[in-house]
């Protein structure tokens, strides 16, 4: 890995992927990613994880107890609006669905909340 920067940015963005990825398989029951795959992000996230113990990252509490042992979102309960936005984002746009993406979220029993786009 490279310098100090990259490898907390990386950090940043595996644990986005961690948590988007484990809600994705351990909540909706899909997966964009194999099964080896994801081992090799959560592995790299621990490894990045306990290099940087005190690093800023994305919902650090969540993620630092779905890293134990096993590196499982299972053991996450709640999983932040944040999370469930992207991993909603990331199907949709990987399962390119023919109905709008409010009715593609509440088909999962989800409620989508669009937010007007400000004019200026």
């Amino acid at each position: 890995m490279a310098d100090d920067g990259s490898e907390l940015a990386l950090l940043k963005r595996r644990a986005t992927q961690f948590l988007v990825h484990s809600f994705l398989y351990y909540r909706l029951g899909e997966s964009v990613l194999s099964d080896e795959f994801f081992d090799q992000l959560a592995e790299e996230l621990r490894v990045l994880r306990k290099k940087h113990p005190e690093a800023d990252m994305p919902f650090p509490e969540i993620v630092d107890q779905a890293l134990g042992e096993e590196a499982s979102g299972f053991v996450i309960r709640n999983y932040p609006p944040q999370i469930i936005s992207s991993a909603f984002k990331l199907l949709y746009a990987v399962s390119s669905p023919q109905v709008d993406f409010v009715e593609f979220v509440e088909r999962r029993g989800y409620q989508a909340r669009i937010q007007p786009e400000e004019t200026g």
